[in-house]
């Protein structure tokens, strides 16, 4: 199983003067470190207006900052919103072939529509719009890479017959991936040939079913791009210290810091987007943060997609998938993953929005810490 980082530019409540480009300045020294500590992928994310939440606007901008002070870490953007009015696919093309470039042919093209109304709203869109434009891009895309001269006439862009440049070094293309959580999606993914990231905050086992569905169907794959991308991936919150204890104290006072946010921004959900349901779209950002706040007072962890709990011990993160703890912890959690046929398993390193410095540097000695005591019992040779 390949194991992953993933940086998500929480920045937390303001002041954000020093607070936001620290962080994103951190999330770079936290993909140097995991390549150096040996793990296999670094991931970012693309939001737009999350405040709070996640300020990264610019997925690919962060693989291309973390590739250019590594040697051998692969680069996953996640996702890159390719829906033509937030993102035009020509774009796209040009931008992720740069980037292989310049990294040596070790970046990868994660993609999806948005986490929710409150980015693609931004951009004149509804959540209904876009599932039909991420899937009429996704299928131009590669073609770009590999066609000397191409030309689309769509029902959401079109391009004149034109040589896309650059290309990448990356032959055919880099791999592909799109983000999904329901069986309709994972099974849509699997017949399109494109790797799965599931954003699954959960006990491994309610991913198996899932992972059944897509290795099925992506047996008889008729694969968008030049080849099938065969691989199941989902993330996990991971704190590992030599004093376990410590671990879940950490995790258990900051892992729910964001479940308000999450709650409200991501209503692709659809508890979130019942408990939404009366609001006129598109809400306002001051009435967003109205919602949040109501939310956070009620109960600061509600809607969290990480298990939180007083009683955070290591027979629940266990059950539950949080590889917080010492390293026979994580190695001991990890596993469940692997068991149940997950292909890479990308880790959040940054519990919460936790702005302080001995934080970031808890953060790097845990991902020193895997990479000696934990990535050895799970990566193949």
């Amino acid at each position: 199983m390949e194991i992953g980082v993933f940086h998500g530019a929480s920045v937390g409540p303001r002041p954000w003067e020093e607070a936001e480009p620290a962080r994103f300045r951190r999330d770079v020294e936290i993909g140097v470190a995991a390549d150096a500590a040996g793990f296999d992928t670094f991931w970012a994310p693309e939001h737009h207006c999350l405040e709070e939440y996640s300020h990264c606007s610019s997925s690919h901008l962060m693989c291309l900052a973390v590739g250019m002070r590594t040697e051998r870490i692969r680069l996953c953007t996640g996702i890159f919103n390719i829906c033509p009015p937030i993102n035009h696919p020509v774009r796209v093309a040009e931008q992720i072939a740069l980037i292989d470039i310049l990294t040596n042919g070790r970046v990868e093209l994660g993609t999806g529509r948005g986490s929710g109304s409150t980015e693609v709203a931004t951009f004149g869109l509804r959540n209904a719009d876009t599932r039909e434009m991420w899937e009429e891009a996704i299928r131009a895309i590669p073609k770009m890479w590999t066609q000397d001269l191409f030309s689309w006439e769509g029902k959401y862009f079109s391009v004149p017959e034109r040589v896309i440049l650059p290309k990448p070094v990356q032959k055919p293309h880099p791999p592909l991936w799109v983000t999904a959580t329901n069986p309709g999606t994972v099974e849509r993914a699997a017949q399109l040939g494109l790797g799965v990231a599931m954003f699954s905050f959960s006990d491994p086992a309610v991913l198996a079913p899932l992972v059944e569905i897509y290795k099925k169907t992506i047996q008889n794959a008729e694969p968008v791009g030049a080849f099938v991308n065969d691989k199941v991936m989902t993330i996990c919150p991971a704190l590992c210290t030599a004093d376990g204890d410590l671990a879940r104290a950490v995790y258990r006072d900051h892992g729910g810091a964001v479940g308000a946010h999450f709650s409200v921004y991501f209503d692709t959900i659809p508890d979130n987007a019942a408990a939404l349901a009366s609001e006129p779209q598109p809400i306002p950002q001051s009435r967003l943060r109205e919602i949040i706040r109501e939310r956070q007072q009620v109960d600061p962890r509600a809607g969290s997609p990480m298990a939180v709990t007083d009683d955070l011990t290591p027979e629940f993160c266990l059950e539950n998938g949080i590889c917080v703890g010492d390293p026979e912890d994580v190695v001991r959690v990890m596993k469940r993953f692997e068991d149940v046929g997950i292909d890479q398993l990308v880790t959040v390193p940054a519990i919460g929005h936790q702005q302080e410095l001995a934080a970031h540097t808890r953060a790097l000695e845990s991902i020193r810490l895997m990479g000696e005591h934990v990535l050895p019992a799970l990566q193949t040779p």
